[in-house]
This record gives C-alpha cells, sequence and structure tokens, in this order.
C-alpha cells in the first residue's frame, strides 16, 4: 500500500493510519442470532469500532444486521456504513496495532484505498459505484501477451472491492480473513435473503493513471518531430478489453494528447450506466503528419484491437469522439471514401500505380468505416480547413513540423517511380516534395479535405460548435460570425449532423461542461 501524504499533478494522496488502540480481553464471537432486528440494533451501537476487538464485533454486527430480512432503509444505510468502515480500518492498520486479530487477504495484496485519492480540481473527483465493501485500485505491469500494446504504458490500473469473507477465532485471537478481487461491472451478493451491489470505482484508477501519465510530454514532440514520438502511437484501453461493451473511441487534436479528455472520461466512468455501456480507447497519434496519413494508421490499429477485444468478426457498432483534427480523422473512420480522395490526387486508378508493397498509400485515400455503425462526435472539427493555417503563424508552424520518413518515404518511392505527371493539378504544390504537413492540409481550399467534406458519415453524427462569444445565432450569415479564434462556424459545421450545439470555447470544448453533459445524455439514449 502507498504510505504518508503526497501531491502530484492531479491528485494529493492521503493514507494516514487510524488510530486503533488494543481492548484487555480475547476472542469471543457472540450468538447474534436469536437477537430481535431491535435488540441487534442496540448491540451494534454498543460496540466501540476504536479498539481491535471492537472493530471485528462491528463488522460482525453489522454483516449479521445487512443479512436480517425486510431491514428499514435507516438500518441498512447504518449497517453498510458501519460495515465499510470497520472493514476499511482492519484493512488500513498497522499490523503491529491488532495484538488480538489477524487480517489474511485473499488476492492481491498491494493496493490503494479509493477514498485516499484526493482530486486536485473537483471535476475529477472519483466516484465509488455501489454500496457494500471497500474500493481499491491496484497498478499491475503490463501483461506479456498480444493485448499489452493496447494498454497504457504507465501500467495496468483496475478497479478491485474487499469485503468481508469470513470471522474465526483462533484460540484467544480472532482471524479475519477479506476477499479482494477486480471487478470491472456491478457485481452483487446475498447476505440472507437481500442483495448488495459491491463497491468499486472505474473513475479512480483512471485518476491513478492520469497521476502517473507521462503521454502529455509527447504533445509538442509529436507536433515538430513525428518520428521521435513514434513510440508512444497507439490506441489504449482505459479498462480491461471485453467483448461486452461498445468501444468509445476518443481522438485529440493538432498538438495534443489524450489528457484533454480527463473530464469527459471521469464523467463517463463516474456514471454506472455507461461505465457498464462503454469501453473506453484513447488515441495518440504524433501530429506533424497529414490527417490521412494518420488516420490510415489509426484505421489499422483499430481494426486490429476490434478483433482482439471481440474476436475474428470485430465489434459492428462504436462512438467516435474527435477535437479540431481529431474531428477530421474520425470522419474518415466513419465514411466510405470510395475514390474520391484518390481521385482528388491521382490521374491514374491504384491498379495502374501501385504494387502489393504500395498498399499503404491506396489505404490513405481509399477506405472504408471500421464499424458498419458509427455515432461520431465533431468537437471544434474543421471540416473545411482553418483560416489560421493560412495565417503567418500557421506557415511559422508548418515550418517547425518535420515529417517522418514513414510518411515522405512512402511517396517519394511512388513519385520517383511514376513522375509528377500522375498527381493532379491540385495535389501538385503538396506532394511533389513528398508532404504536406498536417498545417498544410488544413488550409481552406486543401483538395483532400474539399472532398472529405462531400462524404456522409455511416451512422449518425452530432457538431459541437466553439464559440468565444455568442452561442446563438438563426441565419448562415449570423453563423458565419461566430469562431472559437481557430475554427469558424461555417468550417465546424457537417451539414449532415443529426444536431448542433454551440458552447463557450476557444477552441477547447472538450472540457466545455455543456458539451461533457450533452455528450453524457446522448450516450445514455442508447
Amino acid at each position: 500500500m502507498l504510505n504518508g501524504c503526497s501531491s502530484g499533478r492531479f491528485l494529493q494522496l492521503n493514507d494516514q493510519q487510524p488510530q486503533i488502540s488494543n481492548a484487555l480481553g480475547y476472542a469471543v464471537l457472540p450468538n447474534l442470532a436469536p437477537l430481535s432486528l431491535g435488540a441487534l440494533h442496540s448491540h451494534c451501537l454498543s460496540v466501540s469500532d476504536d479498539t481491535d476487538i471492537g472493530l471485528v464485533l462491528s463488522l460482525q454486527c453489522a454483516q449479521t444486521l445487512l443479512a436480517r430480512p425486510q431491514l428499514p432503509s435507516n438500518l441498512k444505510t447504518y449497517a453498510l456504513n458501519l460495515y465499510n468502515s470497520s472493514l476499511y480500518k482492519l484493512l488500513k492498520s498497522d499490523p503491529t496495532q491488532l495484538n488480538l486479530v489477524s487480517v489474511a487477504i485473499n488476492g492481491e495484496k498491494q493496493f490503494t484505498f479509493v477514498s485516499n485519492l484526493l482530486p486536485l480540481e473537483p471535476r475529477l473527483a472519483a466516484k465509488t459505484l455501489g454500496e457494500l465493501g471497500v474500493a481499491l485500485v491496484v497498478k499491475k505491469q503490463q501483461p506479456d501477451n498480444p493485448k499489452a500494446k493496447f494498454y497504457p504504458e504507465e501500467g495496468i490500473y483496475r478497479a478491485y472491492n474487499a469485503k468481508l469473507k469470513t470471522i474465526e477465532t483462533q484460540g484467544l485471537t480472532y482471524l479475519v480473513t477479506i476477499d479482494i478481487e477486480q471487478q470491472n461491472n456491478t457485481k452483487e451478493i446475498s447476505l440472507g435473503n437481500n442483495r448488495y451491489a459491491l463497491s468499486y470505482s472505474p473513475a479512480a484508477s483512471f485518476l491513478m493513471l492520469l497521476e502517473d501519465a507521462t503521454i502529455d510530454q509527447f504533445s509538442w514532440l509529436g507536433f515538430v518531430s513525428a518520428s521521435e514520438a513514434e513510440k508512444r502511437r497507439g490506441i489504449f484501453s482505459l479498462a480491461q478489453l471485453t467483448a461486452d461493451k461498445e468501444p468509445l473511441v476518443m481522438i485529440h487534436g493538432l498538438n495534443s494528447d489524450p489528457l484533454i479528455w480527463r473530464y469527459l472520461t471521469m464523467a463517463i466512468l463516474n456514471d454506472a450506466v455507461l461505465s457498464q455501456r462503454y469501453q473506453i480507447w484513447h488515441v495518440y497519434y504524433p501530429s506533424g503528419p497529414p490527417p490521412f496519413f494518420n488516420a490510415m494508421r489509426v484505421r489499422h490499429l483499430l481494426s486490429e484491437l476490434s478483433q482482439v477485444a471481440s474476436g475474428e468478426q470485430g465489434f459492428e457498432r462504436a462512438t467516435i469522439i474527435g477535437h479540431s483534427m481529431g474531428g477530421v480523422i474520425s470522419k474518415t473512420l466513419t465514411t466510405n471514401s470510395n475514390y474520391a480522395l484518390w481521385d482528388a490526387t491521382f490521374t491514374d486508378r491504384p491498379e495502374l500505380l501501385l504494387n502489393e508493397k504500395q498498399r499503404d498509400i491506396k489505404d490513405i485515400f481509399v477506405f472504408e468505416p471500421v464499424f458498419n455503425y458509427n455515432r461520431v462526435f465533431f468537437l471544434d472539427t474543421p471540416h473545411r480547413g482553418s483560416s489560421i493555417a493560412s495565417s503567418a503563424l500557421g506557415y511559422i508552424g508548418a515550418s517547425l513540423v518535420t515529417l517522418p520518413l514513414e510518411f515522405t518515404g512512402l511517396f517519394k518511392a511512388l513519385i520517383d517511380k511514376v513522375g509528377i505527371a500522375k498527381l493532379t493539378k491540385g495535389m501538385l504544390p503538396f506532394l511533389k516534395d513528398y508532404g504536406p504537413n498536417s498545417v498544410q492540409v488544413l488550409r481552406p481550399g486543401h483538395p483532400l479535405m474539399d472532398a472529405l467534406g462531400t462524404l456522409p458519415v455511416q451512422g449518425e453524427a452530432y457538431n459541437i460548435i466553439g464559440s468565444t462569444n455568442r452561442l446563438i445565432c438563426d441565419s448562415s450569415d449570423d453563423c458565419s460570425n461566430i469562431s472559437d479564434s481557430v475554427v469558424d462556424y461555417p468550417s465546424a459545421y457537417y451539414d449532415k449532423a443529426k444536431e448542433t450545439i454551440i458552447v463557450k470555447s476557444n477552441h477547447n470544448s472538450f472540457q466545455n461542461p455543456s458539451a461533457i453533459e450533452y455528450i453524457l445524455t446522448k450516450l445514455k439514449s442508447q
């Protein structure tokens, strides 16, 4: 267990030991079965839980009370609080303080108490779901199997529950056995004829991952020097991969990383319904190369992950949430391009230009949705580019980008073979030097962005558009004056979306409370 008190970027850890005194006496377990409900309650109230013997007797009394039929709600609440607090103190106490009590643990021995994780922001507070037992988090190293690459490099963080198994006497002392088990979904146990949901906290597991995360160190590096950030590219499941939950894929934008999704992720994991319905997959990609190249690589990983998690057939449906350039990537994951992007780039079809070793080039331009049915949320997405990319600032940003050989090498080999005459007039300025980078693609009027803009999402889409000022507009002319300082309304508006909302945003709708609440509502409506 973690000890002491520490403070980091996202949480403070408070792990002070409870003060437990040693009672005089020896181990005796009273027979509580004959007691009436009122007498049993009175007995529980009479036991002190600040001694080692008292903790054991409080736990025994609370469990006996919870097993009684027709337990009134006030007594149920009292018994649950007594059970949980007594179990917590036993688990957390220094064993040398428990002269007359031994604690045996079945399961993980190294864990962190959820109640000890104190968030530095209220929006990162982790709720405990369920009612019975002590919620814990266990950190493990990467598993040695094919799924390992789809979990965060920092480690595997999982929700666990601690519950009482048995209380026995051994001579003059008590032996309390506690089961500690992983919990991915809501589970119930029976005490008597009563059913109780076990306590656990998927959000606390994420909070600990946030605290240890280093992926945000690759935001700027992924923009200016993609090759150096390539080692962190991937799609990472926050919880155990399963075939029973719909994938919820979150894709960051330019010069960014998955930590931007912390508020939305926490809100989902804190919701008992949503945390059981969805498995959250965070995408990281170096954002200097163009979005269509990154989309190809995300698509390949997403297809592999879908099969690894669900079996050979993959998932039928998924929800995808993309911010800014991540929204552009989301569009490519949810639409059928046919030859629209290819024909905007080359004068001949791929079968005339490519060999078998150049499949990745075709996959950049010709693709189908990864999932058969999609729901996609576009946040601050420049469907028609951004004027910032064409400004002096955009040109400076573009000049800082060093494209990786993984990208330029693809097109150098092709163009050296077929010649620039096979490039369309619109794409010639972008590909003649084996470019472009992501900033150049996002300049208004780019042929690929224009082609992508004509393609429909296979499923349903929602626009979340940021604004630095007004949140309402009633005509196209009126809406054209709305901007989040990076992307204006006309570019962020996907005309085939089911709904559109405008939120207060400086190109950061991912953290806007109204945007998050809107997404949660739609996720629940499935």
